[in-house]
């Protein structure tokens, strides 16, 4: 293998992706690793469609590529295909989430419009032991109010012990609320409301949902109304209290930061190994560049392999087409002739 050909390949991509370990905010990881994959497609593809294609559309032309050489059952195409597959999961999980957050936005459009109700969104706040965002927390002057937006599949189910179970995932929703209520109660103290109360918003509308528990209230569409509803409770916070609420979780306001599970340095590792094995190994020359920034033309093909490439890009039917538009009237001349 050109393993100089392997480490431009590698200085190429060198600081593109996540690293593991560090931390970063939700928009930082899917903007590393859309970045990391644009330059993979970029690799593989002509640049005029890269910036449309997807990890999926990588691996599928990149199997393409292997089988043809017989690289496909190779531990490095393992490896690389699965964590490619972890990396196309990771940057959809987060789009649905930011999805997910729009829709809350969208559901409480009517009732941010409320005289005396303040809505915050993304407020992330942390104690001593745990680090947590809430989609939105309304506070109005009949309660304080948690919306948890999940973005999730086709088919969802509440169980008895207060877990959600979706055709992706499996999470203990009613624990989460818990812990979630918990710091709100730590972070507001004495301006934490008796009348509190926590929304499970299903933002896929047509999402099924089976199960019920007593503590998990579940609201779908315009929740606005949902919430409004409640304006007939006995009011527990005042102006000035929701007012103090607002400015206090905004002070506490924490940057929620995570690591990616997601190894980029294995991916570009692998990915310079399989490129340079592929080039090796073409026996036609090669038909796209490796190096994702430089603009090196390709390797040249010899002259046999040339031939066949010409050969292949001629469009036979045209040139048949063209030798009859040629050879049928000086045929029909011909006989006209003779027959004289």
């Amino acid at each position: 293998m050109n393993n100089a050909r392997k480490q431009q390949i590698i200085a190429n991509l060198d600081g593109l992706g996540t690293s593991l370990g560090q931390m970063y905010t939700n928009q930082e990881i899917i903007d590393r690793l859309i970045e990391l994959q644009d330059a993979l497609a970029r690799g593989v593809f002509e640049k005029t469609h890269a910036e449309n294609l997807k990890s999926k559309d990588i691996m599928s032309h990149f199997e393409t590529l292997a089988k043809d050489r017989g690289l496909d059952t190779s531990d490095t195409y393992i490896r690389f295909r699965n964590n490619m597959g972890q990396m196309c999961s990771t940057i959809g999980s987060l789009i649905k989430g930011k999805q997910g957050e729009q829709n809350v936005k969208r559901a409480l459009k009517r009732l941010s419009l409320n005289d005396g109700v303040r809505i915050l969104y993304n407020v992330q706040l942390e104690d001593e032991d745990t680090q947590t965002e809430y989609d939105a927390i309304v506070i109005a002057k009949y309660g304080l109010f948690v919306v948890e937006a999940k973005n999730w599949g086709s088919k969802i189910t509440i169980c008895s012990d207060g877990r959600i179970r979706s055709d992706r995932c499996v999470k203990d929703f009613l624990g989460n609320a818990s812990a979630k209520e918990a710091i709100l109660m730590n972070t507001l103290k004495d301006l934490f409301p008796p009348a509190y109360h926590t929304l499970l918003y299903i933002a896929n509308e047509f999402a099924e949902v089976e199960g019920y528990h007593d503590n998990i209230e579940v609201a779908r569409g315009d929740i606005s109304y949902r919430i409004a509803s409640h304006a007939e409770d006995s009011t527990v916070l005042s102006d000035e209290e929701i007012e103090k609420i607002v400015e206090i979780l905004e002070l506490s306001q924490k940057e929620q930061c995570g690591t990616c599970t997601v190894n980029c340095r294995e991916i570009i590792e692998d990915y310079a190994t399989l490129m340079t094995q592929i080039e090796d190994t073409a026996s036609d020359g090669m038909e796209f560049a490796a190096d994702t920034h430089s603009q090196e033309p390709a390797v040249e093909a010899s002259p046999k392999s040339a031939l066949r490439s010409w050969i292949k890009r001629i469009d036979w039917g045209d040139v048949v087409a063209g030798l009859l538009t040629i050879a049928i009237p000086s045929i029909a001349a011909s006989v006209v002739i003779h027959k004289q």
